[in-house]
């Protein structure tokens, strides 16, 4: 595929992007002080450096009001300046262009706890995501906040970006004044749609003074909520029209979703297997109706869909942000026509949003150089014979940052690579996510001599004289202590059922809390048509989980009928039925007609040939679940710390 679309410049008014590959606004957590740090500047200019037309700097306060933390940036701030224009200058000498966004959450307080400032709406109406009861702001508050944007877009300016854009999507400030459920406004910025659009037009008046008309101005709004908290498609169809009818923007950005509700945030970046194609048929609707360019972005990360999209009409540039969360060279590889090396976001959300979520710095499950660019150097040329005992992430990152090297790869399994996400592969809604993982860990063990299904001994080890030996055995899972009487049901662990165990109806499935295989072998044996009830031992179900993969699956259980049940443990399996007990009160309850009982119990560390290998006097390093077991992320990051480093 040639990628002409993506590869063609396009005019933002002003200004011109080379190509239509865009990293928009995305919060990293690379701010400190409420300012951009050297490690964002590092950040920002890789990507440029990867070739993209356009990046985005993160959403970022125009007022105090709406500072949710000393890690978003205070665009209100003049110290803001000298620390913008750092990152211009890195991004510009490699020929992108460079905007900011600028957000206020209102109602919408994005904190990971702590003190909680006052929240502020245009009514008083609660937010069901992150349980704020805001008051409503004054005109006078208003007036402040309309000049934040005046003085934020100077700012901005003064640094030498690019261009500007308000977010007025996902049902924050300006958002939330769309709404008619939301905004119960009487006074000039209520009731009729010209009422509910001022403070997003006086906002839109105030960024062009402030960033002049020789820069670009945009809006970012979302085609839908997908919720009934925010906007239906046609009322923001509405103002999409409205807006283009105004002149105000010089280009708008588009995707789907809404902060405040359950259902709506899923997909401000929706994991997979929410589908690509959701966001380009709502972005084509928007197309249709405006003027200026139109951006798209959310979850789209396959270049050949990105230029399907420009070629159908339904947006002029594409927001593919994970995708270079992943792989910051992914315009300079489809470029120069290296598609087959691009790292693939797998959609996980586990080190890009899901950091952000839990108050930490940005990187990527697959792509450990993320959010690290400063600081974690690039694999250099060796010829050290290294052995790698275990196929799936930690080991086959240690071969890719061992270029050059001779390395020899034990496997266990003798289907292939991946460790355990081969167990994944069944599940309905995991299976995406598994094969692109394992397609990444497949391509970075090129080069390697990798022998499968082989359980390999110490002497075997010693016979290949290595200089290094990288146990990455990974982990087995852990099946708690349960008392089996007669008539037990049939009693399985998720990786026995994933990986095609024969069950007996009904089922259930016990989850500890600690990850996905509970989600994905409820949701698989519903699918095939079992009565399923699914147990937590846990105070909430998917404890361990990212909140946004986490909700899909519990609204698909839902919708497959599966009955679920908190905050129990099991004591004894006997007479098809099972002895619980609450994690809690300790108060013991039957659960009965029981075909199989499948148990979640977390997992295991193995690392049997460690000891034996330092013994030999051979120098070994641990990574990945034989070190402890976690998650993919830790895994890929020890994998490359292990022949990166010494």
């Amino acid at each position: 595929m040639s990628f002409e679309q993506l590869l063609t410049p396009l005019q933002l008014g002003p200004v011109e992007i080379r190509n239509r590959i865009v990293s928009t606004s995305h919060q990293t957590g690379l701010v400190a002080g409420s300012l951009p740090t050297d490690d964002l500047v590092a950040y920002q200019q890789a990507r440029a450096a990867g070739g993209a037309g356009l990046l985005s700097v993160e959403a970022s306060s125009p007022d105090p009001s709406g500072q949710l933390s000393e890690h978003q940036i205070a665009a209100y701030r003049p110290e803001v300046v000298p620390a913008l224009a750092k990152i211009a200058d890195a991004v510009h000498v490699h020929g992108a262009k460079l905007f900011i966004q600028l957000c206020h959450g209102g109602r919408e307080q994005v904190t990971g706890g702590g003190y909680r400032a006052p929240a502020v709406a245009p009514s008083v109406v609660p937010s069901q995501r992150y349980h704020s009861e805001p008051r409503s702001l004054t005109t006078d508050e208003i007036a402040e906040i309309v000049d934040g944007h005046r003085i934020s877009a100077g700012h901005a300016r003064e640094a030498g970006l690019d261009g500007i854009e308000v977010l007025a999507g996902y049902n924050y400030l300006a958002g939330q004044f769309l709404s008619p459920r939301v905004n119960l406004r009487d006074d000039q910025y209520g009731g009729s749609l010209e009422g509910r659009m001022r403070f997003l037009v006086e906002l839109l008046q105030a960024m062009r003074e402030g960033i002049g008309d020789d820069r670009a101005l945009g809006v970012r709004l979302t085609a839908e909520s997908v919720s009934t908290a925010g906007m239906t498609g046609d009322e923001t169809r509405e103002v999409f029209a409205a807006l283009d009818q105004l002149g105000l923007v010089d280009y708008f950005s588009t995707s789907i979703g809404d902060s405040s509700s359950y259902r709506g945030s899923l997909w401000i970046a929706p994991p997979a297997p929410a589908s690509a194609e959701r966001i380009a048929a709502a972005a084509g609707s928007i197309r249709e109706i405006v003027s200026v360019p139109l951006i798209a972005t959310t979850r789209i990360t396959d270049p050949e869909l990105a230029e399907l999209m420009i070629a159908r009409g339904e947006a002029d540039a594409v927001g593919m942000t994970r995708a270079m969360i992943a792989d910051p060279q992914l315009a300079n590889k489809i470029a120069e026509g290296r598609f087959d090396e691009v790292e693939k976001c797998t959609g996980c959300n586990q080190a890009c949003i899901g950091h952000y979520h839990a108050g930490t710095a940005i990187n990527c499950a697959i792509n450990p150089w993320t959010g690290r660019e400063a600081t974690l150097p690039r694999p250099v040329a060796t010829n050290r014979k290294i052995v790698v005992v275990g196929g799936g992430p930690a080991g086959c990152a240690a071969v890719h940052a061992a270029p050059g090297a001779d390395v020899v790869l034990f496997e266990r399994c003798s289907e292939g690579l991946g460790g355990q996400w081969r167990h994944a592969l069944l599940g309905p809604s995991h299976e995406l996510i598994a094969r692109l993982t394992i397609e990444n860990l497949e391509r970075w063990a090129r080069g390697a001599d990798v022998r499968l299904g082989v359980d390999v001994p110490v002497e075997q080890i010693l016979a290949e004289q290595p200089d290094l030996v990288v146990l990455a055995s990974g982990a087995c899972e852990y099946r708690p202590p349960i008392e089996i009487g007669e008539g037990a049901p049939l009693l399985l662990d998720s990786w026995q059922l994933l990986d095609g165990a024969e069950v007996e109806g009904p089922v259930v499935v016990w989850e500890w809390g600690g990850d996905w295989s509970g989600m994905i072998a409820a949701e698989m044996l519903a699918v095939a048509g079992h009565q399923v009830r699914l147990i937590s031992g846990s105070a909430a179900f998917g404890e361990g989980m990212h909140q946004y993969q986490r909700n899909l699956y519990l609204g698909r259980l839902d919708e497959l009928g599966i009955e679920l049940v908190h905050q129990l443990e099991p004591l004894r399996l006997a007479d098809g039925a099972a002895l619980m007990r609450n994690v809690f009160s300790y108060r013991e309850l039957t659960i009965s007609e029981i075909g199989t009982f499948v148990v979640v119990g977390g997992r295991s560390p193995q690392s049997p040939l460690y000891q034996p290998l330092i013994d030999a006097g051979i120098e070994v390093r641990r990574a990945g679940d034989c070190l402890g077991a976690r998650t993919t992320e830790e895994a890929v990051h020890e994998g490359t710390l292990a022949t990166l480093v010494g």
